[in-house]
């Protein structure tokens, strides 16, 4: 069995024939068992997202090669895989924004929780152990947790994200959405496709993020801040009732809620 499909620049999904990706895009190719996703050298920060979500169709442990400019890395789990390619998208938006964030996302395991997460508030969301249960039991463990700054980001049939919830005293990013603004009415702002690159990680990987980095409000100096991710996709769940739910902190000003 041969079938491929190419990523455009521009995001758009479409049958290819063709040996290599598309300018700035990606081409993904499967020939019997073998599953290889190839990026282009310049590819673009929305041909990842569309990956990311073209990818949510295959299990997590699903094994595939994913070749970027520098290397081929295979036998890699669709989780493992989505994580790089995550990555790359979020690198790609911090260097064209240098002054405004930067930051680095760690798949979050209890085993091996990060030593430098040591917010109290964080460490409510990281301790909830949501994965086995459906969506409105792991919303009602996640409420009784009594998270502070708790953001939750649901997403409709066309796997379009909008907020459900957000802090109404938040000072970045300002000013901010009403819920159920969709997230694209508003990405058109650094921070807020930042934010929304995190939120399709965090659904594509299927478990539990942590970043951490740095970011300047409103033309101050770069402060220190957390984030933990923590989706909810339960298996035999419908895609429209999948939620993310986060919490950040800014680590020398915890009194300034972010989201």
């Amino acid at each position: 069995m041969r079938s491929q499909i190419a990523i455009t620049r521009g995001g758009i999904t479409k049958a290819s024939t063709g040996k290599v990706p598309p300018e700035g895009g990606v081409l993904a190719r499967r020939v019997n068992g073998s599953f290889t996703v190839s990026l282009h050298r310049k590819v673009s920060e929305k041909a990842l997202v569309q990956l990311l979500r073209s990818l949510r169709a295959l299990d997590p442990e699903f094994r595939m090669t994913l070749e970027t400019t520098d290397r081929r890395h295979e036998d890699m789990t669709r989780r493992q895989a989505c994580h790089r390619i995550a990555l790359q998208a979020i690198g790609i938006i911090e260097r064209a924004n240098e002054a405004l964030f930067m930051s680095n996302i760690e798949l979050f395991s209890d085993l091996r929780a990060p030593s430098m997460l040591q917010s109290e508030n964080l460490l409510k969301l990281a301790s909830l152990e949501l994965a086995d249960h459906d969506a409105p039991s792991a919303l009602m463990q996640a409420s009784a947790a009594d998270i502070d700054n708790l953001v939750s980001v649901g997403q409709n049939r066309s796997m379009r994200l909008y907020y459900l919830a957000i802090p109404p005293e938040h000072v970045w990013p300002s000013p901010g959405p009403t819920p159920g603004t969709p997230l694209e009415d508003i990405a058109g702002s650094p921070p807020w496709r930042w934010l929304s690159i995190i939120y399709e990680t965090a659904l594509a990987v299927q478990a539990p993020l942590f970043q951490h980095g740095f970011l300047r409000l409103h033309g101050g100096t770069m402060r220190p801040f957390q984030r933990f991710i923590y989706p909810i996709t339960p298996a035999g769940e419908r895609p429209s009732n999948y939620r993310v739910l986060t919490t950040a902190e800014l680590l020398e000003s915890p009194d300034l809620v972010i989201i």
